[in-house]
């Protein structure tokens, strides 16, 4: 069990918060005395997929499930854009974005009209403008550790976009991806996976790893038809003070 100072969430969020990881060894008696403790404004317990003991004792001291984190992965030569969207593959490009692109993509983000699902959009004390706001700073910061912004186009326009960044040698992490309001509506929405596949290949990955929302079911089909499997999942509760 892993218990830290999300300190980097008070930005964010504006309270303190304390997040829990929770491992399929650990034992029941030793969550209930972590979490008894716990005293800031907003707490995150997360949880590995089957450890039933565990997320009941969480769920006793008051925290509750607001989604599963699904984790997905698969290698890049066995990932490729479904056959029903094949139709716009003529037409479709991938670019790593300029700077002036990626400062209006990071307005877009922080409008709080692309993530709708997760567990900070959904949460009633927060909700889609707090959440654009935390993406907004996560994606900051991670295009300073070395993360790549990609554009996903379709006759040249600008319709999605993907955040990934190296992991372990050959490996890509899919962090982000979302339709831009220029593409939002129109079936392209699958260009968000697509220009992060196409930029982790294009930077010599081998692999992709990714995580999504149970909250958001169409996301994770959409994983599925490129061929990523699940690799696994895990329960994500919240208490607020």
């Amino acid at each position: 069990m892993n218990i830290v100072d999300a300190f980097w969430e008070k930005r964010n969020l504006g309270v303190d918060v304390t997040e829990i990881q929770c491992e399929l060894t650990d034992r029941k008696e030793d969550l209930k005395k972590a979490l008894s403790v716990i005293k800031t404004p907003y707490s995150v317990c997360k949880i590995p997929g089957g450890a039933v003991e565990l997320l009941l004792c969480a769920q006793e001291q008051g925290y509750q499930v607001i989604e599963m984190s699904i984790g997905l992965e698969g290698k890049v030569k066995e990932l490729a854009l479904p056959t029903i969207y094949k139709r716009f593959a003529s037409e479709i490009s991938i670019r790593d974005a300029e700077q002036d692109q990626i400062e209006k993509v990071l307005r877009e983000i922080e409008s709080g009209d692309i993530f709708s699902t997760d567990r900070i959009a959904l949460d009633p004390q927060f909700g889609k403008r707090t959440a654009g706001k935390r993406y907004a700073n996560w994606t900051r910061d991670l295009l300073q550790q070395g993360a790549r912004l990609c554009i996903g186009y379709y006759k040249d326009n600008p319709v999605a976009f993907g955040v990934n960044k190296d992991k372990e040698r050959g490996v890509s992490d899919a962090v982000l991806g979302g339709a831009l309001a220029s593409g939002a509506g129109v079936g392209l929405g699958f260009l968000s996976i697509y220009a992060n596949l196409v930029s982790g290949i294009q930077h010599g990955n081998t692999k992709m790893k990714t995580h999504v929302s149970s909250n958001n079911p169409p996301i994770i089909h959409l994983h599925r038809q490129f061929g990523f499997h699940i690799s696994e999942m895990q329960y994500v509760l919240v208490k607020h003070q």
